[in-house]
């Protein structure tokens, strides 16, 4: 059982390999409940970036580095995210019934198109409270995105007090229309700070806690950066 522990072989090829190997005529059912009776259940393989030696050390870096960071050093930080969702080329498989020798049953199809029919969603949100929602067709490149923030990115800025708004900071990940030199330059020239994110690195989820009728802004990361500074490992 232990060979088979981190095995990626289905039922039906533990059948063959107990015929083939073993000796033995079993069922998928049979094998399906052996394997249950010993706590071993199957499950999907989780995808996580494929991280080289340099960018674990900026992402344990970067954690190190924002350890000490308070609510109130969160409580700064606008989070942003742009989501693309393809509306007619989609990777879900759709299921008809049709007789086998139906002559009409190849009629059905689902509709395909070489560019296009995407719908982006951007957005942001604070400790203060949440910025617009911005829908757009297809792609977005460096200058859609300036245009996006030129128009948008006021509406975070304006939830929080007059006093703390210019130590607000823009929380983006490493996109090319992100870190393009176009980009860089306008926050730049609008004077906007940017939060220092690891390459390759994971989204950074904001988890809302609300205590005392305040919307607290923490990292769901923050945990595992605790988990970091406890057990020296490596993120």
């Amino acid at each position: 059982m232990e060979q088979l522990r981190y095995d990626t072989l289905s039922l039906n090829d533990l059948v063959r390999f107990a015929q083939t190997n073993l000796g033995i005529s079993v069922g998928r059912s049979t094998i399906s409940r052996v394997l249950n009776e010993f706590g071993m259940t199957s499950y999907t393989l989780p995808k996580k970036p494929k991280l080289t030696s340099a960018q674990r050390k900026d992402r344990v870096s970067w954690c190190t580095g924002h350890l000490d960071w308070s609510i109130d050093d969160w409580s700064k930080v606008i989070f942003s995210d742009e989501s693309s969702f393809e509306l007619i080329n989609r990777h879900n498989k759709i299921y008809i019934r049709r007789y086998r020798y139906d002559q009409h049953r190849l009629e059905k199809s689902q509709p395909r198109t070489h560019k296009g029919g995407g719908l982006g969603m951007w957005g942001c949100l604070t400790n203060h409270g949440v910025g617009n929602l911005v829908f757009y067709q297809g792609s977005i490149d460096s200058s859609k995105y300036i245009e996006l923030l030129d128009s948008n990115l006021s509406s975070a800025f304006n939830r929080f007090p007059v006093s703390d708004r210019t130590g607000a900071i823009l929380q983006q990940d490493n996109a090319k229309i992100h870190t393009s030199k176009k980009t860089l330059t306008y926050m730049k020239n609008k004077r906007i700070k940017l939060l220092s994110w690891p390459a390759n690195s994971t989204r950074c989820l904001p988890l809302y806690i609300h205590k005392k009728n305040r919307c607290v802004t923490l990292l769901l990361a923050y945990e595992r950066m605790i988990e970091f500074k406890n057990d020296k490992g490596v993120l």
